[in-house]
């Protein structure tokens, strides 16, 4: 099942012992947001996280979302205790953070909790739009229509409107949503976040090659600011 903490506001991915190679390359401080699209708590946080990516641009801050793969596979059964936790988390999440959910999925007789499919659409936009702005738009759109309107993320159709609003070819994304080389990608970036967090929506800020931890869970727009301003100086 997942594990969420709601007294916490966070989720947090299973361990693994894997690790990643990739090294840090980066010219000035850089804000990484960790996160899923299909992470409720992320979800109770995108707008303010939309407002810190704001802060980041003009400040001076690079940001870049890192994809953490929650439940990459699925797999848990769909079933009434599973159903009858994603309610309770939801609920709270709805009267905590003001976010409008829609529990007609929680109807159906099978679902696969697989967010994957979610996290690969995010991915291709990072690969497509050099553009942190518009990528979380991307992130933030996938989980309105996901939580708000109970659409299936895993289906490559889902993305169509999402596309078509941002102005982004939906044919290049989807040969890239079925290509296996990005799957492998991605693959890589899920074991990558652990590198920062295990936990989700997470901050950690990269100065000087030294990894920060600015926000662990659901936080509010002025604590996230006030530890950046303070590690900043």
């Amino acid at each position: 099942m997942l594990n969420c903490d709601n007294e916490l506001g966070v989720c947090m991915t299973s361990e693994s012992k894997a690790s990643s190679q990739k090294e840090l390359d980066l010219s000035g401080p850089t804000l990484f947001y960790i996160g899923d699209p299909m992470c409720s708590w992320c979800f109770g946080m995108s707008n303010i996280l939309k407002e810190v990516e704001d802060y980041c641009s003009k400040n001076n801050i690079r940001f870049e979302i890192i994809l953490a793969g929650l439940r990459a596979g699925g797999g848990d059964y769909w079933n009434k205790e599973f159903k009858a936790f994603l309610k309770e988390e939801w609920t709270k999440i709805s009267k905590v953070c003001s976010k409008n959910f829609s529990f007609d999925l929680l109807e159906l007789d099978y679902f696969n909790y697989d967010t994957a499919p979610a996290c690969k659409a995010v991915f291709i936009v990072k690969e497509l739009k050099k553009d942190s702005k518009f990528v979380l738009e991307f992130f933030s759109l996938i989980q309105e229509k996901f939580y708000s309107k109970s659409k299936n993320p895993k289906e490559l159709e889902f993305y169509r409107e999402i596309c078509e609003k941002l102005d982004l070819s939906f044919e290049d994304f989807s040969k890239l949503f079925n290509d296996n080389n990005i799957t492998k990608k991605l693959q890589e970036e899920f074991i990558y976040s652990r590198t920062f967090s295990r936990s989700m929506p997470s901050l950690v800020l990269v100065k000087d090659n030294q990894k920060i931890n600015i926000s662990i869970g659901y936080s509010r727009y002025e604590d996230v600011i006030s530890r950046l301003n303070k590690v900043m100086k």
